[in-house]
């Protein structure tokens, strides 16, 4: 079993590597359309891109409560009756609950699940903003590498791009040309084109798409799992007394531009670069920007926020009544008097 864990991990990594590396020497070694020098250059450029990217996803990850002590849950049975309780940072930010009215945590990980973290049946293990299980990185993307990830496919949709413009001149202009009658078609050159056409259009399906959920602040599987991601959040919407999530993605910050910078950064150098964005970089020593709550819609922040006695309603509602949640319910209050985090 460790020897196949081991074969699905390193399998699709030395295939792109393999893939990204082959069509870049061939079409640097057979396509004269271009001087051989602004070749090497672009191809080098796009293909050193992307392949950091593409580790740089593998080796930030995306991101796990697990990383959190805060978050680990002492007794998953006491959790499920209610009696014990996340910290307040997160029970105070948090828009979605479990069917019966609680708050969400994982019993295979025992932990508290913030607003969009989700467990990865593959991995093993829970992810904050887990947007997918990606088969290509043999791993999962989320609120951590989300960024470099579509930066990844960025950078690859446009490398498969420029082969398959560079390598298409080349076979095109040996037909125009004639060279058939002097000289055999280079097959590696061929392959190469035939790859470029089925990747470049695969690439840019799913760069497209990806983005599209970007700038709709939306998850692969919230995309997938609205109805019950609905379902969770109006029973918060019932302690409240609020009708927020009946036809709109409460996380959705009212423009694709907002929803843009909120992932990939405010400026163009993090939108290009497979750096860090500078609001994490400025909220590193917080929890802040951790992926463990999220900015929400204006139109819906003062109706979720306003109600400062909103934990003590869903415990007083919701949870057993035991000398324990006494205790919980004097420690959260000292907690409540304190301003709720930016």
């Amino acid at each position: 079993m460790k020897a196949w864990s081991i074969i699905t991990s390193a399998f699709p990594k030395c295939l792109t590597v393999f893939l990204f590396i082959y069509t870049g020497s061939v079409t640097v070694l057979d396509v004269r359309v271009l001087p051989i020098s602004l070749t090497i250059a672009m191809a080098g450029l796009c293909m050193s891109l992307s392949l950091y990217t593409y580790f740089k996803v593998i080796r930030t990850g995306a991101g796990s409560p697990l990383d959190f002590p805060e978050l680990r849950i002492d007794n998953v049975d006491a959790a499920d009756e209610g009696v014990e309780l996340p910290p307040p940072f997160l029970s105070k930010r948090s828009v979605t609950l479990k069917r019966n009215g609680r708050f969400r945590f994982c019993r295979v990980c025992a932990v508290w699940k913030p607003d969009r973290c989700h467990h990865c049946s593959a991995c093993k293990k829970c992810f904050l903003k887990m947007d997918h299980h990606c088969p290509w990185f043999a791993s999962c993307v989320g609120y951590a590498n989300q960024k470099y990830f579509v930066q990844f496919l960025i950078y690859g949709t446009v490398f498969s791009i420029l082969i398959f413009l560079l390598s298409g001149t080349e076979l095109l202009l040996w037909f125009k040309n004639q060279r058939y009658n002097q000289e055999m078609i280079q097959l590696p050159l061929l392959v190469v084109w035939i790859l470029s056409v089925a990747i470049s259009i695969s690439m840019l399906a799913f760069t497209s798409y990806t983005v599209y959920l970007i700038t709709k602040n939306q998850t692969t599987i919230e995309m997938y799992e609205w109805s019950n991601l609905k379902a969770e959040a109006n029973i918060m919407d019932e302690v409240r007394g609020t009708n927020t999530f009946e036809d709109k993605n409460v996380f959705d910050l009212g423009s694709a531009s907002l929803n843009w910078k909120y992932v990939m950064g405010e400026t163009w150098l993090e939108w290009l670069l497979p750096i860090p964005t500078f609001s994490q970089v400025r909220s590193r020593h917080t929890l802040d920007e951790s992926g463990l709550y999220f900015k929400i819609n204006q139109d819906f922040q003062e109706q979720i926020f306003d109600s400062i006695d909103l934990q003590e309603r869903l415990m007083r509602r919701l949870t057993p009544r035991s000398s324990f949640e006494q205790s919980n319910v004097a420690t959260n209050n000292q907690y409540r008097s304190s301003p709720i985090p930016s």
